[in-house]
């Protein structure tokens, strides 16, 4: 059995059965090449081998550290630090592992809670290529503050 086409056009199979080549698909390194691979067809072979299990543990350490993974920390706010007046009081902070990317969230504890409603005092972060300022409405803060944050690496299109 064959199917119809010129000389050129047919690849022959096992028997008598025979398909016009429009029928043969690609192979996977040349699609591996359409999506932008360089290299050899020896090369990418070599690059479907199995991964050493250390390197699949350092490459998924390197996903979690660059992904959207929140990472934790403090900040302490001092009482002496506040500047401004008539409700709105702000201050400057330092904070490990703040980008110019990073969303910085404060996360206080039940007890502090607790406290800033008594006071009717809110506070709000702005992060401004990287630096961190701190700012109080309502009254202006009497007392240190140690903090939790929850900073987020995000992207503004």
């Amino acid at each position: 059995m064959s199917v119809k086409g010129s000389a050129e056009s047919v690849i022959k199979l096992k028997g008598s059965l025979s398909l016009p080549k429009a029928i043969q698909g690609k192979s996977a390194y040349e699609i591996a090449i359409e999506e932008g691979f360089k290299g050899t067809k020896k090369e990418w072979l070599a690059s479907l081998k199995a991964i050493a299990p250390e390197d699949v543990k350092q490459m998924v350490n390197e996903i979690i550290k660059n992904s959207a993974i929140a990472k934790i920390g403090n900040v302490t706010l001092l009482a002496s630090n506040w500047v401004g007046t008539d409700s709105l009081y702000s201050q400057v902070v330092t904070i490990d592992g703040v980008t110019e990317n990073s969303q910085v969230d404060l996360t206080p504890s039940v007890e502090q809670l607790a406290i800033f409603y008594d006071k009717d005092l809110t506070f709000v972060t702005e992060n401004e290529d990287g630096v961190v300022t701190v700012y109080a409405i309502g009254q202006r803060p009497e007392n240190d503050y140690n903090i939790q944050v929850t900073i987020t690496e995000v992207e503004y299109e």
